[in-house]
């Protein structure tokens, strides 16, 4: 009888198999979440670091005041040496249609594994010169809000 009991505690081969079945399959679905939390972070990351790029990028062209048309592009190895090799950025300055004295800035942050992310920064610069408005073509808007 003694026999007996001590038989019906213990655990059998099969139940210790099928608890390390389970417990494994609980483990990979938990590593599977934990490496797609890093490649959230890692995103994060690089979204916020082409952001403050972006925004460097553009404090130069409002340092510039007024800056030239058209496209310039480069990389940030001369102002990070070595810290963002995989970002490239791109400026393009258009003039806007409407008013003469505003410049429309666009910076494009491109990174990642083959440069295949991108952040975009748009933002409108006026000119520190008022305009002469005898110089304005007609049906501009002048400083004083009336259409010449």
């Amino acid at each position: 009888m003694n026999h007996l009991r001590r038989r019906a505690r213990a655990f059998t081969l099969l139940e210790v198999m099928v608890a390390i079945a389970i417990l494994g399959i609980a483990l990979l679905g938990l590593l599977g979440l934990q490496h797609q939390s890093m490649q959230s972070v890692i995103r994060a990351q690089q979204s916020t670091r082409a952001s403050m790029l972006a925004q460097a990028v553009m404090t130069e062209a409002e340092l510039e005041r007024w800056p030239d048309l058209g496209r310039t592009s480069g990389d940030f190895e001369t102002s990070f040496p070595g810290e963002f090799r995989d970002f490239r950025w791109q400026r393009e300055v258009d003039a806007s249609g409407t008013f003469p004295d505003v410049r429309q800035v666009k910076v494009l942050i491109s990174y990642g594994p083959s440069l295949s992310q991108n952040f975009l920064l748009v933002e409108f610069l006026h000119s520190p010169i008022p305009p002469d408005p005898e110089n304005l073509p007609p049906g501009t808007v002048a400083p004083s809000g009336a259409v010449l």
